[in-house]
């Protein structure tokens, strides 16, 4: 699919016209790049088959919606297309998987993916971390950027569509007229502050983290006063480094004492609608989940907590995205929906040294190529970096992830070795034996790589079809 348009990236070239589907599985196909050529605003509505038999109340009340969105047909520009994404929240429930789709899309009247986009749909899920079970409606304007990562609570709010395409206002607007509440160890922390009143358009200059959490979740628990401690290892490096705990405790009794061990600063308790706006601003899916925003507002990651536990000194802080990486579950998982260029190395700090430095002149060049830029935002990251382009530069070092994708892929024990793994095309290519890994040779092989010039074997079946990489641990 190497001239797709962002459409046919995400949804494949045929979608399922849903007013045409019958009991029997009969449905008429349309091109995917006809039905969203001339649309505004696409909107992704994930469901479960194996939820609900019948159709839902949202499902209704989205029908309505639409119909109604799209009631003006005078103009050559459509407002407002829909595409199903029928999921399931347990592979047992149903036995015949083909008959619950259709009977999910029955009468319908927008579009579909096929049943048979598996893979696809997986990448969908993961790009846009939908909760198994969780009905998520996202929204993108017409160039494929996400205009909303949860807007399945706005249209209930605004079933009218008044204020569609309900455009989330940014965080300093959100927090524009809210007083933060210093939590019980803040003043411990910040001697010599002595504010009665703490905005956060006057909080110093610096990056802000926000901190979604509660006292009933015991990952939660168990994360805080591990962030605690690199909250106060940042702050002697970054004065102005703050956290903004975003609650999700259940009662008011359960959120006063939980932050009574927490050093940063709070949405107050009774600040519902904020807590909620900034829960689906950032299209939060679970807790516990840390962010970190720059100075000027912009996502750097939506995973600090998993950047914490991999650097637990927080060494590489503020954690943005970079060119070459360790070998991680994350980055495994990522596998199934980007090819990467891996470099298997011993687990010395001065192995993982070479593999980075011979590893960071080819990622370097290949990005550049590809205009693919880390520096870059990361909501402008995040769509740059699914082009079909997009390869990963990992060093695998000697930890069980390793060991289960040589396993998986059927490579030999030895090191170092420099391996094209591409999943998504069901192959994988080894630098040959005896040829010297170096910066040069890299370059050369992922050149080669790039115009299928390397002696490519069939990745085994058994590693296809694993939703995740690290599953057989």
């Amino acid at each position: 699919m190497e001239n797709a348009n962002w459409q046919e990236r995400l949804f494949g070239r045929q979608l399922i016209k849903c007013i045409t589907l019958t009991k029997t599985n009969d449905f008429e196909i349309s091109s995917t790049s006809n039905v969203l050529k001339n649309i505004e605003y696409t909107g992704i509505y994930f469901s479960f088959a194996n939820i609900k038999l019948q159709r839902d109340e949202y499902t209704k009340k989205l029908q309505e919606f639409y119909e109604r969105l799209n009631s003006d047909t005078s103009n050559d520009t459509q407002k407002f297309e829909l595409v199903q994404v029928v999921l399931w929240a347990n592979n047992d429930v149903y036995s015949d998987f083909e008959q619950s789709h259709t009977d999910s899309l029955l009468n319908l009247p927008w579009f579909a993916m096929p049943f048979s986009e598996i893979e696809l749909k997986a990448k969908l899920s993961r790009r846009y971390r939908i909760k198994s079970g969780v009905t998520t409606l996202v929204l993108l304007d017409k160039d494929g950027g996400t205009v909303s990562f949860a807007a399945q609570d706005r249209l209930l709010e605004d079933p009218l569509g008044t204020n569609f395409p309900w455009q989330p206002r940014p965080v300093d607007q959100v927090l524009k007229d809210i007083e933060l509440q210093p939590c019980g160890m803040y003043l411990q922390e910040h001697l010599g502050d002595t504010k009665s009143r703490l905005m956060y358009s006057e909080l110093p200059e610096g990056i802000k983290g926000f901190y979604f959490s509660a006292n009933w979740c015991p990952p939660c628990r168990a994360f805080t006063p591990q962030l605690a401690e690199v909250y106060r290892l940042l702050r002697k490096r970054e004065p102005g480094f703050e956290i903004v705990f975003v609650s999700s405790d259940r009662s008011a009794e359960s959120y006063s004492v939980y932050v009574e061990g927490m050093p940063w600063l709070s949405i107050p308790w009774q600040q519902i609608s904020i807590r909620a706006e900034l829960a689906q601003l950032y299209g939060i899916r679970g807790i516990p989940t840390l962010l970190l925003l720059d100075r000027n507002g912009h996502l750097i990651t939506m995973d600090a907590r998993t950047e914490l536990a991999e650097d637990p000194i927080a060494q590489n802080f503020p954690w943005k995205p970079r060119a070459v990486n360790i070998l991680t579950e994350r980055f495994a998982t990522k596998l199934h929906d980007y090819p990467a260029i891996i470099l298997f190395v011993e687990g010395e700090e001065t192995e993982i040294q070479f593999g980075e430095t011979v590893l960071t002149p080819a990622a370097d060049a290949y990005y550049k190529h590809h205009n693919i830029n880390f520096n870059a935002p990361q909501e402008e990251f995040v769509t740059t970096s699914s082009d079909d382009h997009y390869l990963q530069f990992l060093v695998g070092v000697d930890t069980e992830t390793s060991d289960i994708l040589r396993d998986l892929i059927g490579l030999d024990d030895v090191v170092p070795l420099l391996v094209a793994i591409d999943i998504p095309n069901h192959r994988f290519a080894i630098m040959e034996y005896g040829v010297e890994i170096t910066a040069d040779s890299v370059i050369n092989f992922v050149e080669r790589f790039e115009k299928g010039d390397l002696q490519f074997r069939n990745i085994s079946q058994r590693v296809l079809e694993s939703d995740n990489i690290v599953n057989h641990v």
